[in-house]
């Protein structure tokens, strides 16, 4: 968040009134990504909860403000993983269902918003960073899960999937190559905060996580 403060406040010194009366917006370069992402879990830590190596796509858009090289950036982004956790839940009737290292799956649906600074805007080579926030779905899908003698106090009613929305905040950096004024190719490298609400199957325990994402992408102007 702090980094998106600091392009908002180069925005404002390095402009003028004069310059912003005369914005003319450009065109919208669209965007179409896919690579792989990483997790580093810092809470919940009693409920051993490890989230594997994923793959990302993501979707996107930006628009030119006319000054300062700056951009308006929207991205609706997928990631899938796998990982293992804890299984701790209390069904409605007060019944608790307990198991160690379940498998799940992972989806994981993000919308985000930000600025997008490109230290260089002309010639094939751009160079940029971007900084912004994040909207998310986060969804648990528990594998194998079932009345078994791994299971304590078993439920019938037990959850199989578990999902909750997520808020959080990224920083990107990258290098855009333009083949033409219409397509290019860039690569980057995007880091997420980002924390959930308290999920029912993990001791009503929050999820706070940071993602470390590298993908290639597509680039064209419409």
């Amino acid at each position: 968040m702090r980094v998106l403060f600091i392009i908002a406040a180069l925005f404002i010194t390095s402009t003028s009134h004069a310059q912003f009366s005369g914005i003319q917006p450009r065109g919208i370069m669209g965007s179409a990504g896919f690579g792989f992402v990483n997790f580093d879990i810092n809470e919940p830590l009693t409920s051993n909860l490890e989230i594997d190596d994923g793959v990302y796509t993501a979707v996107g858009g930006e628009k030119g403000f006319g000054v300062a090289n700056l951009y308006l950036t929207i991205s609706l982004n997928y990631l899938k993983a796998d990982g293992d956790t804890d299984y701790n839940y209390t069904s409605g009737s007060n019944t608790y269902t307990s198991t160690s290292k379940v498998n799940f799956d992972l989806n994981l649906f993000q919308a985000g918003l930000g600025l997008k600074l490109k230290l260089i805007d002309d010639g094939w080579f751009k160079p940029y960073v971007e900084a912004g926030g994040l909207f998310g779905y986060f969804q648990i899908q528990y594998k194998g899960l079932a009345l078994g003698s791994n299971i304590s106090g078993p439920d019938s009613n037990f959850k199989k999937d578990d999902s909750l929305f997520d808020f959080g905040y990224y920083g990107e950096a990258g290098l855009e190559i333009a083949f033409s004024e219409t397509f290019g190719i860039k690569a980057a490298m995007r880091m997420t905060k980002n924390k959930t609400k308290e999920f029912e199957t993990l001791a009503d325990q929050k999820v706070d996580y940071e993602s470390q994402v590298y993908y290639l992408g597509l680039l064209k102007k419409f």
